[in-house]
């Protein structure tokens, strides 16, 4: 039996939230939000690779304001930076988003203590066993997580395929923190699936942008701007069924 290394892994995800959430007190730095919000995604990835394996719940439900509150704050950030890449930047929504994020910052920096007490509250509750489950279990993790990723795109939706993309990374996230040789025996085709994870990424980003400025941030949705956007997302996601 392998030494379950996953818990190093959660340990050291949560220390690096933990610090990130400290450095952003101190410097406001956006990339904070977005490394913290990535290693709260791998932990509740592996936690529910722990639900599945050894029949037992991991829940990561106890970090998901931390990780509300971040994504919120970086939404506004994101596509503040769109606007301002604009020909003619819309000035006033571009304001009103930045007062926005101040509010919000000024909110979550206000419960940085109490985040911090759910990160250490998580980390003493949470522990998986001592050793990770044998090599066939975990192929047929891998297989079974396949397979649901698949099923979503029956149905060529947009959600679907927003969903296809959720399942997809958590799958990898999962398969980078095991052992080399584990990974091996899973047998994926990491080139392959990085390479549509890009193309997956590109296509979520622009289908975002066109919802945030089409609907409730961007008041004029005919413009050549917006056009071109939403042609640009319709070929993208017509280029994800070719792949």
């Amino acid at each position: 039996m392998k030494k379950n290394r996953l818990n190093n892994d959660i340990a050291s995800r949560l220390k690096s939230v933990a610090q990130d959430l400290s450095f952003y007190c101190k410097d406001k730095q956006p990339d904070r939000l977005h490394c913290m919000r990535v290693d709260l995604k791998k932990i509740k990835a592996l936690c529910y690779f722990g639900d599945k394996v050894y029949q037992e719940k991991y829940s990561s439900k106890r970090l998901k304001p931390l990780f509300d509150k971040a994504g919120n704050i970086r939404v506004l950030q994101i596509n503040t930076l769109l606007l301002c890449q604009f020909p003619q930047p819309p000035e006033s929504i571009i304001e009103r988003l930045k007062k926005d994020e101040i509010t919000l910052r000024l909110n979550f920096l206000r419960n940085t203590k109490r985040y911090l007490s759910l990160v250490k509250k998580f980390k003493k509750e949470v522990q998986l066993p001592k050793t990770l489950p044998n090599k066939n279990t975990i192929v047929r993790f891998f297989k079974e997580e396949k397979k649901k990723a698949a099923h979503k795109l029956k149905d060529t939706d947009r959600l679907n395929v927003h969903m296809y993309r959720t399942k997809i990374k958590r799958m990898m996230y999962v398969y980078d923190a095991l052992p080399q040789k584990t990974r091996k025996a899973v047998g994926l085709n990491v080139q392959q699936i990085n390479k549509l994870q890009n193309q997956l990424g590109n296509w979520h980003d622009t289908y975002t942008a066109v919802n945030f400025l089409s609907k409730e941030h961007f008041p004029v949705n005919s413009t050549e701007y917006i056009l071109k956007l939403k042609e640009k997302e319709k070929i993208q996601f017509r280029a994800l069924f070719k792949s």
